[in-house]
């Protein structure tokens, strides 16, 4: 009795391996062997012709609008002196008066300084992402035609052997899709009403 016991045991454990070992086949089979290749995106955001000419439009801007300041700031800074002459000139509630409205205006132009730079600032995240869209086929297309099942960013990878890096690859066919982007600003803010400078008692 107590053999055939041990039997019985021996059977259900047999069959429980032979179960476990086919369960860990299929799933084997479920799971396809991985084939990494390796993606610089800093290389494709400086070496790319869209890359390339968004940061030509982008300094551009910034060089027109470098320019356009310090021609508004000469402004302020003459009329500040002129100010400061007329200072002993003027009755103290006119000088008070027209003290108070060059205040408004510097406030004014920090303001619209700070709206410029907002508008560049969601211009240029408004064509990364359109490139971001662009690219996402391509590193799929890549995949397929290289048959791997992973890509990775190469700042994540340590070591690597020769022949896994699609940089290039990526390049060039983004440079065919999207060669050039037009960064376009967004519309200025509706204008709100000058705040009145306090009428002097």
């Amino acid at each position: 009795m107590t053999r055939l016991l041990s039997t019985k045991k021996l059977l259900v454990l047999l069959a429980a391996v032979t179960a476990f070992v086919a369960g860990t086949t299929a799933l084997a089979q479920e799971i396809p062997n991985a084939k990494i290749i390796v993606v610089d995106t800093r290389l494709i955001s400086t070496n790319s012709a869209v890359a390339q000419d968004m940061n030509r439009q982008v300094n551009q801007i910034n060089t027109d609008l470098a320019a356009e300041i310090q021609a508004q700031e000469a402004e302020l800074l003459a009329e500040q002196q002129e100010l400061q002459q007329q200072q002993a000139l003027l009755p103290p509630e006119v000088y008070n008066q027209r003290d108070q409205e060059f205040r408004l205006k510097v406030s004014q132009h920090q303001q619209n300084l700070q709206q410029k730079q907002l508008r560049l600032e969601r211009a240029f995240m408004d064509a990364n992402d359109e490139v971001q869209r662009a690219l996402k086929p391509i590193l799929q297309n890549v995949l397929q035609q290289t048959g791997a099942t992973m890509m990775i960013e190469k700042s994540n990878v340590m070591e690597q052997i020769p022949g896994l890096d699609v940089t290039t690859r990526v390049i060039e066919q983004l440079d065919l899709a999207l060669p050039t982007l037009e960064i376009e600003l967004p519309p200025e803010p509706a204008a709100t009403p000058a705040a009145e400078a306090p009428a002097t008692q």
